[in-house]
């Protein structure tokens, strides 16, 4: 889920749009025909090809209008034992896998070597989002912060109003494509492309949210992979109101860790303090007015004071990766120390950062909605949620999609239902047993729906392993090119 914010990752080398002018048309191709690559626009490395292939609008409907899938190519660097193409999703909802596949061609080192030297990396931008046309777009005058956690009937009539005010204009500004955004199409879509890539078994490496495109796409084709990798596991068989409730507390418990860390750590700067002390005062003064964000640019995409749901957002955001990113907008624990010392003398700049993802909350609408549409409803979730998560109060992900859809104007076309898929490969999924984003429960979970799924164990802290070198990256790598799961079972340490 939370992966959304890891895309300044790749963003670190990019600045323009990466889609291949003239690779698309109006024509309506044989859904086999190879993928026509082309260049991509001026600044990127011409070691990168991009193209789009044209798929259906809604996949009900096959024979109807048609949307474009942007989608770009990294060929291999030992082209003699290259063993095909590799798939990548890295999550969201609505973060573009070009992009990704893009920053490794201008400054290797985003992906494993191992990876790089086997397969031609593919980038995917799932329908609607980055090089995807058209793509999800909505108002940015209008409001995005309106209260998620109303305390009224008032405050609740507010949220709804505002909520689909913000999808109206979504609607307005993304067409037809906005009721056709849910899983279950992007999923057809992998297929589609599978074929134009030349119909081999598919090769996918999905990351968070990547991980529900992966079940559901094994589930729809279970005899058309010969590896699925599965990381930072979202489970699509969870109420959402469920699903607020895990994320809540493995957002706690992330939270619990990095504090039992500070008190001690040499380098966290409340050494000796209490830091969940530190949190609860910074919420109560953030409720009763934001806290001041003077260093906060537009360019940087933050807002000029930060209220209590900013903060535990970009709390939550630091916990994914308790190493820093360099570029990347992740401080790493230590940071993230820095961060609050800063917040709590009057700066909260660094956690004032807002990203204004509109295919997320499209998608999260048409998967992930509320079963109430009460405030007395919405109360309740709240009362649970402070319950089980005393310092971060419920704000995550999960959450905001119980808030946010209260009033969204598309169908609920992919609810929460319980399914087993019968892949005829292993799919291996991977988790931390501390993520803050994606529980590893969920990871078990999925373990028992995908049969014959191997689940392999981090031992430790962040969201997701794919980016983190070590024995548990190096088992990824390994059993994409080799074909074969590590044994069942197996924890990896941090």
């Amino acid at each position: 889920m939370g992966i959304k914010h890891a895309a300044r990752l790749a963003l670190c080398a990019l600045t323009a749009v990466a889609y291949c002018t003239g690779c698309g048309s109006d024509a309506q191709p044989d859904e086999a025909e190879p993928i026509g690559w082309g260049a991509c626009p001026p600044g990127y490395s011409t070691a990168v090809q991009c193209a789009t292939v044209d798929v259906p609008l809604d996949w009900n409907n096959p024979g109807g209008s048609k949307i474009q899938l942007g989608v770009n190519r990294l060929p291999a660097i030992d082209p003699v034992r290259k063993i095909g193409d590799l798939v990548f999703n890295p999550g969201g909802p609505g973060i573009a896998g070009t992009e990704y596949v893009a920053a490794e061609a201008a400054q290797p080192g985003v992906f494993p070597a191992g990876l790089r030297q086997r397969f031609d990396l593919i980038g995917y931008d799932p329908r609607g989002v980055g090089t995807s046309r058209p793509s999800v777009r909505c108002d940015s005058t209008l409001p995005h912060h309106t209260n998620q956690f109303p305390s009224s009937q008032t405050e609740f009539d507010d949220l709804v109003a505002a909520n689909r005010a913000f999808g109206t204009s979504c609607r307005q500004g993304t067409g037809d494509l906005l009721d056709h955004v849910d899983t279950v199409q992007v999923a057809r879509d992998l297929e589609a492309l599978r074929r134009r890539l030349g119909g081999a078994p598919l090769n996918y490496l999905g990351l968070s949210y990547g991980t529900e495109i992966g079940a559901e796409y094994a589930r729809l084709f279970p005899d058309q992979s010969r590896t699925l990798a599965l990381d930072g596991a979202l489970v699509h068989s969870q109420p959402a109101g469920t699903m607020s409730y895990y994320e809540s507390i493995a957002f706690e418990d992330s939270w619990n860790r990095f504090a039992r860390w500070c008190r001690t750590a040499a380098d966290c700067v409340l050494r000796e303090q209490d830091p969940s002390s530190i949190l609860d005062d910074l919420v109560a003064r953030a409720k009763q007015q934001p806290i001041p964000a003077p260093h906060c640019r537009p360019a940087d995409a933050c807002r000029p004071a930060a209220d209590a749901v900013d903060l535990l957002t970009n709390i939550q955001a630091q916990l994914m990766f308790p190493d820093p990113l360099p570029g990347a907008g992740f401080e790493g624990w230590p940071g993230l120390a820095t961060l609050l010392d800063r917040a709590r003398n009057g700066d909260a700049s660094g956690l004032s950062t807002t990203v204004h993802n509109d295919a997320d909350l499209a998608v999260g609408c048409t998967d992930s909605r509320a079963d109430f549409d009460t405030y007395p409803a919405l109360q309740a979730q709240q009362i649970l949620l402070a319950i089980v998560a005393p310092h971060t109060r419920g704000v995550s992900q999960s959450y905001s999609y119980l808030a946010r859809c209260q009033g969204w104007p598309t169908e609920f076309t992919n609810p929460p239902r319980e399914t087993t898929a019968e892949p005829t490969i292993a799919p291996l999924i991977v988790n931390a047993t501390h993520d803050p984003s994606t529980p590893y429960g969920w990871a078990q979970l999925l373990s028992t729906q995908l049969r014959g799924a191997v689940l392999l164990t981090r031992d430790g802290d962040g969201h997701t392993s794919f980016f983190r070198p070590g024995r548990t990256q190096d088992a990824i790598v390994g059993y994409l090119i080799d074909g074969t799961a590590p044994a069942a079972g197996l924890v990896l340490p941090d």
